[in-house]
C-alpha cells in the first residue's frame, strides 16, 4: 500500500495546478489514483480542485463503496476511472479535465489523428480517440471508453472533455499537459495554414526511441 498522507498531498498539488493553468473550472474535473489493488483515492464530488484539502478526499473500494467516514462524497464521475483501473491493472492515477483545446476536439468529436509532434508520437503513437457521447455521471460514461482503454492512454470525451491515465499521477498529469498542447499547436496551426503531419518514415524514427529508453 502506497502512503495516503503523500499521495493526499500530491492529489491537492495537481488539482492547485489543473484549476491555475485553466484545465478545469469550478467543481470540474476529477482526480484519482489506485493506494492498492482494491482501494482507490479519488477527489471529492461539487469541490473546486483549485481548493482542495486533504481531509476532502475520498477513499473507496473499486465497487465505489466509501471506506473511510466522511462528510464528502466521491466523484461523480469515479464510474470512469474505475473502468480503467478494472481493465489495467498497470494503471496508478487518472486525470480528467475539460482543458480548452482538447475539449474543442472533444465538442467537435474530432480524434487528435495529426501526427504533428514528436512528443505526441512518442507518447501517445499520434493518436487519441473520442469516445462516443455518454451522459455525465452515468454509467454510459464507462461503458463508452471500454473499447479504448487497453490501447490508448488517453480518451477525448465527446462534448465534455478527456481523460488521462497512467501507473502514477504525475505520469498521468503529464499525459494531459501533453494532449492539450497537441491540441492547441494543431487548432493554432490550422488557423494559419495546413499542418505538416509527420511522414511514415519519421513516425517510425520518432517509434524507435522507444526501444531505446
Amino acid at each position: 500500500m502506497q502512503d495516503i498522507k503523500s499521495l493526499k498531498s500530491q492529489i491537492c498539488r495537481i488539482g492547485r495546478i489543473m484549476y491555475e493553468r485553466g484545465y478545469i473550472s469550478g467543481p470540474d474535473g476529477n482526480i484519482s489514483v489506485r493506494v492498492d489493488k482494491d482501494k482507490i483515492l479519488t477527489t471529492p464530488s461539487g469541490v473546486s480542485k483549485g481548493f482542495l484539502h486533504e481531509d476532502m478526499l475520498v477513499l473507496i473500494d473499486m465497487e465505489g463503496k466509501i471506506l473511510e467516514k466522511t462528510d464528502y462524497k466521491p466523484s461523480s464521475e469515479i464510474k470512469m476511472h474505475l473502468k480503467v483501473y478494472q481493465e489495467r491493472e498497470d494503471i496508478g492515477a487518472c486525470v480528467h479535465a475539460h482543458s480548452p483545446y482538447a475539449t474543442t476536439f472533444a465538442v467537435l468529436r474530432k480524434p487528435l489523428d495529426k501526427p504533428i509532434l514528436a512528443e505526441s508520437v512518442f507518447i501517445f503513437g499520434g493518436y487519441i480517440p473520442v469516445a462516443p457521447f455518454a451522459t455525465p455521471s452515468t454509467v454510459e460514461v464507462p461503458e463508452s471508453i471500454a473499447p479504448f482503454i487497453k490501447d490508448y492512454d488517453a480518451v477525448l470525451l465527446s462534448n465534455h472533455g478527456v481523460l488521462t491515465y497512467d501507473k502514477d499521477l504525475e505520469m498521468a498529469f503529464y499525459k494531459l499537459e501533453i494532449v492539450e498542447f497537441w491540441a492547441k499547436t494543431l487548432f493554432l496551426s490550422s488557423q494559419i495554414g495546413t499542418p505538416q503531419v509527420l511522414s511514415h518514415e519519421e513516425i517510425q524514427k520518432v517509434l524507435s526511441l522507444r526501444k531505446s529508453k
